[in-house]
């Protein structure tokens, strides 16, 4: 079905998507801003989300085809395809195949393709990054070294600070092996290799520049750092010191990045056993999202047999777990920003599938057997992850895409003022509007007192006026009594 945003991420990533609909990079700061700040939306010095682009473009696509998730399932699809590709560069093409397809049924990737803010475009780039690497230290090529700078400008503008990591760790793999010998074959790589690869290089640091100027007014600055500048207050990195609290003026907004603090703080300063902890806790976040329901350990059981026989396994190992190591840097880990590596992880789960085949026992093919039952159970467990997927539709966010969709068909225009009760839910949140606030059939803005509400109501003397109780059990809409 089609799911309802939920996750602050999303409806950042939407609004991001909904700018480019209107022709531009980001949207001019509206007179009452103040009304309208909501979770990872910066207004000043203009009216956007904190996220890179690259998710809003599929959004985007999507929603030109007629819906967002449109957009998802088909970056999700090529997603799974240029895996598949990738996988042809380090395996048979049979088991490059097989993990394509394996890739398209993961219980990750199925979870990816029904939201608005996965790591489809992540596992894209990560796709692209690594399959041309491989190719290239087997037979430098133009195309290939093209190739490998697309899956770094998409890992650019999707995941920044990982896809920085794994393209530097492609780049020292690229130096490392290709150092050439002699003046002549400096020429070779600089024309197959450096020359097309620095191209790419160069179009992306532009793009970025220009991206981060119209938003920020300053090619340097992402909108992140603005959006960290004015709300945060937990630390991104474990050896950062926390920020100051700023001053906020809703509750919501300063009791979610609060709790966000207060849960850095306990889990990984108190000493160094919560560090380790936190670190654990990590790691088993990552193997939740990838091991597919732990089946996957099974493969992985002859992982030490792969790394002795094929070097190329021991090298996704050693990106990998250099990967995995920045990672824990981090202050919070979710599956999907280990997307970029998820083609290592299937280079190791089926290098373990091809060991495991082979296995005998009392001259009996006993571990062609074992693998072929992991993939069978793994084929048979995808009813079960789309069924744990399946969600009622009485669920808050559902309720709010309910609401708005009523007011649509009603003639008019309309003013939702959201009130929540004091011990309400920061993470769930009402208050998001389109990128053209104004021209929006239904904008939604926060309680602020009668003083402050009236400013609203002055501003936009022709819309109908409701209120909003939304922590009600179902929500309720009503008229809001104006004085």
């Amino acid at each position: 079905g089609i799911p309802a945003p939920q996750v602050s991420d999303e409806f950042g990533y939407l609004l991001t998507a909904d700018t480019f609909l209107h022709g531009r990079l980001t949207n001019p700061t509206h007179p009452l801003w103040q009304h309208f700040e909501s979770i990872h939306i910066i207004h000043q010095p203009t009216y956007a989300a904190k996220y890179p682009p690259g998710q809003a473009v599929a959004l985007a696509v999507g929603q030109l085809l007629g819906h967002p998730i449109i957009g998802i399932w088909l970056s999700t699809a090529l997603a799974c395809a240029l895996l598949c590709w990738m996988l042809a560069g380090w395996l048979p093409n049979r088991w490059a195949f097989a993990g394509g397809l394996l890739a398209a049924m993961h219980p990750q990737v199925i979870a990816w393709s029904h939201n608005y803010w996965g790591g489809s475009m992540a596992m894209g780039g990560g796709a692209l990054l690594l399959g041309a690497l491989r190719r290239i230290l087997r037979a430098p090529r133009p195309r290939d070294a093209l190739l490998m700078g697309v899956g770094m400008f998409v890992l650019a503008n999707s995941r920044p600070y990982e896809g920085f990591t794994i393209s530097l760790l492609g780049m020292v793999t690229l130096a490392f092996c290709l150092w050439p010998a002699n003046r002549a074959a400096w020429g070779i790589i600089g024309r197959r290799v450096v020359l097309p690869l620095g191209l790419m290089l160069a179009v992306t640091a532009v793009q970025i520049g220009y991206y981060n100027w119209r938003v920020t007014g300053d090619m340097l600055r992402m909108p992140y750092m603005v959006h960290e500048d004015t709300y945060g207050v937990a630390p991104l990195f474990i050896f950062q010191k926390p920020k100051p609290v700023p001053e906020f003026r809703h509750k919501e907004i300063r009791d979610l990045q609060e709790g966000w603090y207060g849960n850095y703080h306990r889990r990984q300063t108190a000493s160094l056993a919560a560090l380790a902890r936190s670190t654990w806790g990590k790691l088993y976040v990552l193997a939740q999202g990838f091991l597919w329901m732990k089946l996957l350990i099974i493969p992985l059981i002859a992982l030490p047999w792969a790394l002795r026989y094929d070097r190329w396994s021991r090298f996704a190992l050693y990106v990998g777990g250099g990967f995995t190591a920045t990672m824990m840097l981090g202050t919070w880990v979710f599956p999907h920003y280990a997307a970029p590596a998820m083609g290592l992880f299937f280079v190791l789960v089926l290098q373990s599938l091809r060991q495991l085949r082979v296995w005998k026992w009392r001259q009996r093919p006993v571990g062609r057997a074992v693998a072929r039952g992991v993939l069978v159970l793994c084929v048979l467990s995808v009813p079960l992850v789309i069924a744990r997927l399946a969600t009622s539709h009485e669920r808050w966010d559902f309720q709010r895409e309910r609401m708005i969709a009523s007011l649509e068909q009603t003639p008019g225009n309309h003013l939702v003022i959201v009130r929540y009760y004091p011990q309400h839910n920061a993470n769930r949140e009402w208050v998001y509007n389109s990128a053209d606030i104004d021209n929006a059939k239904v904008v939604l803005a926060r309680d602020m007192g009668l003083e402050k509400n009236s400013e609203l109501f002055d501003y936009f003397p022709d819309r109908h006026v409701w209120l909003i109780e939304a922590d009600e059990i179902p929500p309720k809409l009503i008229p809001y009594r104006l004085p």
